[in-house]
């Protein structure tokens, strides 16, 4: 049987975690802030994963390994699966990602900059410990794709984008809306119409989730395999276990798991 999920997404930028509206920062809490407030036993226990993506801009090695640091703390708590990203652009990197607990990476610019370094990765630790977070910004009435955090226009998001979608070494893909990007205002169904039924790799959509109204009418696509939150105050405390519990009332299937405590 293949699982629905809904996944929750944490933003790291010099040492702490921030919230985004349309890719724009606002510092939230430091590592300990997370730990007070994120509400494991409760919002932990209410996803199938977690996302940790490092925006810091021009990362350096001792950023890497603070983040890391942090990284490592958090996750004592945490028994879902633990996607890591943010700034991935050579080997060494995304092997310390895999070293320091992630089951999986998130890749952005390089599937634009360096398609070599995502086949390396597939070929040693396989396709479905990838996934790819495509940026998109709606401009009059066509969608185009950025790179670097937002901050890079790349290519048009059509047919021919998707084509070459199919063609990467991958596990998933994440469509992330910019506009809608920590607006609460809803998900952007209409990013599905580029991909047609027989688009063989997992969808999951970001962008817009604000209310547990929003995860369960896009899961119920039946082209979605997941929601992506990174709405940290929306979702603390009962935001996601309404969500979960909706979910599984209109017969979407989730994975089933013991809360943890």
């Amino acid at each position: 049987m293949i699982f629905k999920r809904i996944i929750f997404s944490l933003l790291y930028n010099d040492r702490c975690f921030n919230l985004s509206r349309n890719f724009r920062l606002q510092k939230v809490g430091d590592i300990q802030w997370i730990k007070n407030n994120y509400g494991f036993g409760e919002t932990a226990s209410q996803i199938d994963e977690l996302i940790i993506t490092n925006v810091t801009r021009n990362l350096s090695k001792k950023d890497q390994n603070d983040f890391f640091h942090d990284i490592n703390n958090l996750r004592k708590k945490i028994f879902v699966p633990l996607t890591i990203g943010g700034r991935i652009k050579d080997f060494e990197y995304a092997k310390n990602c895999f070293k320091n607990g992630a089951d999986k990476i998130l890749i952005n610019t390089s599937i634009f900059d360096d398609i070599n370094l995502v086949n390396k990765i597939s070929n040693v630790y396989g396709s479905q410990a990838i996934t790819v977070m495509i940026d998109v910004k709606k401009e009059g009435n066509e969608f185009f794709c950025y790179k670097e955090c937002g901050e890079k226009k790349q290519t048009k998001l059509d047919q021919k984008f998707v084509k070459f979608l199919k063609k990467i070494k991958c596990g998933e893909i994440i469509i992330n809306s910019i506009d809608n990007d920590g607006n609460g205002a809803g998900i952007n169904l209409d990013l599905l119409n580029f991909f047609s039924e027989k688009f063989s790799k997992p969808l999951l959509l970001m962008g817009g989730a604000g209310k547990p109204e929003h995860i369960w009418e896009t899961l119920k696509n039946k082209k979605v395999s997941g929601v992506v939150t990174a709405n940290l105050f929306n979702f603390l405390g009962t935001g996601l276990k309404i969500a979960r519990d909706e979910c599984i009332k209109q017969g979407i299937k989730l994975p089933s798991f013991k809360e943890t405590k």
